[in-house]
């Protein structure tokens, strides 16, 4: 009998385990003590923590939805690693004919010593004994070599220093497949037995009686999944986690993640829509986890090892490594940023780009701006607004704003009269941080690919959109026709750490630690990557340069941000204009007549940055 476990399924909850205990016959006082002294109720002390198991550990959302809440709601920072295999069992069984007779199930024990070798974990959490039991009836001797397998498993990890929690085996469910179900007293079951959940209830309580005689760490999702499914049922008879008996859908997952938090003393108040609704509360922080998650997982199990056919291969981990480290920054950086930060945006407010209809230019959310049509959309989680002109000029030039979008805005009046576009991504908080620079690739890949505007925007950057405009042009300088900046922040140790003339911003300084994932501030002040230390990129262009500034700004101080640009601009051959305010701080920006700022982008948006000599 073949049960297919490589098919990805969402998830179940969990619950309590008196309903297993009573399949054994075994006291429920004994039941709830196991419960309860399993129940660490505190945080893992541990760096690194894997996950084993079958089809429903591989399918994986349990083990990113538990990351994502610990992310959200506590300071600790783990290295999780899913190992789940689908098929594979720990008793080393596998019933005759497993797959079609292709191959017989993958014994975890086969790969066990690499895979806690070569991941060197501080916690493994194991998840076994749905195919344990071969889907057959209760035999003492399946379970027995359940039994076997537990311990060695135990025994291999304590050798290594390695501590165990054990999940419960999840539910089978025979309700939405039973026609597909056999009774009891046959010879042999090439389909499941009907009663095959007891079976798993008696391996759930075999593991509670452990926590209690021998202080093993058990959670039991088992007793968790049972309880839940039991009230769904009550207001609708087929109510189903898992429409094929075994693998759970993202409901069923997210039930099975709450046990676990609850046993480490993660409280919180969020449901399982708050990670998977375009809108939900932590969407974009679980879209991000959730990514990372199987880009490191694919790469893990390809240099591990395992001997089960029709697994797609991961990269070499070192490069998985290296591309997950931008998923990694994202994370921190939405971390840094805070709640405000993780909310998804909903589908009805925000289509994806290609939703755009045909009668109109942009998707989303129109409204009017200064007396143009404005299309707020969402890019990777983000909005995204674009104000259209009346008239488009030729090639779509446009202009993309760092921060602040709205503020002096007569320089963007004049140039949509002109056609050209104005482009904000509302990414505030980031700073102009590597992460902030990938949105902001996401965008313009979305604008020049979908929308056809053009290949070279002009930016904008006021104050500290400074620090987005040209850390996204330093990294892309062939996509830049010019930048106007106005009392920019070029330097963020000027601002917001303070370290020169300036008065400082303390909470901002203290972002500028966690977007960049700096230890501390000795190393971001070696740093070497401020648009002040990188503008060769942007010189060997000659990309035009134009900084308006006041002579007496305290904020962001012109002489060791626009003085120290125009200095080292120069001599690497850039071109660039500086227009001096006397007499004026860090405010107001812009120009009483902004025609300079009109003319400075007409001129360089239409004649693109020569290329690099």
């Amino acid at each position: 009998m073949s049960i297919p476990l490589n098919r990805p399924w969402p998830a179940l909850l969990l619950s309590v385990a008196v309903a297993a205990s009573a399949v054994l016959g075994v006291d429920p006082v004994v039941a709830q003590s196991a419960s309860s002294s399993s129940a660490q109720q505190e945080l893992p002390d541990a760096g690194r923590i894997v996950f084993l198991g079958d089809s429903i550990t591989a399918d994986g959302k349990y083990v990113e939805y538990v990351e994502t809440v610990l992310l959200a709601k506590t300071s600790k920072r783990y290295d999780i690693i899913d190992l789940g295999l689908s098929s594979e069992t720990v008793s080393g069984l596998s019933e005759d004919g497993h797959a079609g007779g292709k191959f017989p199930r993958p014994d975890l024990h086969e790969r066990l010593t690499r895979a806690l070798d070569r991941t060197k974990p501080q916690l493994v959490v194991a998840c076994y004994g749905m195919n344990d039991g071969i889907y057959y009836p209760f035999s003492d001797e399946r379970f027995g070599k359940y039994e076997s397998g537990m311990r060695d498993l135990r025994r291999e990890a304590a050798a290594r220093g390695i501590s165990v929690t054990h999940l419960t085996p999840p539910v089978f469910d025979p309700v939405p497949i039973k026609d597909k179900v056999l009774p009891a007293g046959l010879d042999a079951y090439p389909r499941p037995f009907v009663g095959y959940n007891e079976v798993l209830g008696k391996y759930g309580a075999w593991l509670q009686r452990m926590a209690v005689s021998e202080k093993w760490a058990v959670v039991d999702i088992h007793g968790a999944m049972t309880k839940a499914l039991d009230e769904k049922r009550k207001t609708d008879a087929a109510f189903a986690f898992a429409r094929d008996g075994v693998h759970p859908n993202a409901e069923g997952h997210w039930v099975m993640a709450q046990p676990l938090l609850n046993a480490w003393g993660v409280k919180h108040d969020y449901q399982v829509e708050d990670l998977t609704a375009p809108q939900g509360r932590l969407a974009v922080l679980y879209k991000a986890v959730a990514a990372r998650q199987r880009q490191m997982k694919a790469a893990w199990m390809s240099e591990v090892g395992h001997k089960r056919p029709g697994v797609a291969p991961g990269l070499p981990l070192p490069e998985a490594q290296a591309k997950a480290a931008a998923l990694t920054a994202e994370i921190q950086t939405l971390l840094a940023v805070g709640p405000s930060a993780w909310v998804g945006v909903a589908k009805s407010e925000a289509p994806a780009p290609a939703a755009a209809s045909a009668s109109a230019p942009f998707p989303g959310k129109k409204s009017v701006w200064k007396g143009y049509d404005r299309y707020e959309f969402d890019v990777e989680g983000h909005v995204a607004s674009v104000v259209v002109p009346k008239n488009v000029a030729k090639g779509k030039p446009w202009v993309w704003h760092g921060e602040f979008f709205g503020h002096k805005p007569d320089p963007d009046v004049a140039l949509l009269g002109k056609g050209f576009h104005i482009v904000y991504l509302k990414v505030n908080d980031m700073l102009g941080s590597p992460t902030a620079v990938q949105y902001w690739n996401d965008l313009y890949k979305v604008l020049t690919e979908k929308y056809g505007l053009g290949p070279k925007p002009a930016l904008v950057g006021l104050s500290r959109g400074g620090l987005y405009c040209y850390n996204w042009a330093i990294a892309n300088p062939d996509k830049v026709s010019c930048i106007y900046a106005d009392a920019p922040v070029c330097d963020f140790k000027s601002w917001p750490g303070g370290k020169g003339k300036g008065k400082g911003d303390p909470k901002n300084w203290q972002l500028v630690l966690k977007l960049w994932g700096f230890k501390d501030e000795a190393e971001a002040l070696a740093y070497k990557g401020n648009p002040v230390d990188n503008l060769q990129p942007l010189a060997q262009r000659k990309v035009p340069l134009l900084h308006v500034y006041g002579d007496a700004d305290d904020v962001v101080p012109w002489d060791e941000n626009t003085g120290v640009i125009a200095t080292r601009y120069r001599g690497l051959g850039g071109p660039i204009e500086l227009i001096e305010k006397k007499g004026v701080g860090h405010h107001p920006h812009g120009l009483q007549d902004s025609t300079p700022i009109v003319e400075f982008i007409l001129k360089h948006a239409s004649e693109p940055a020569k290329p690099a000599s």
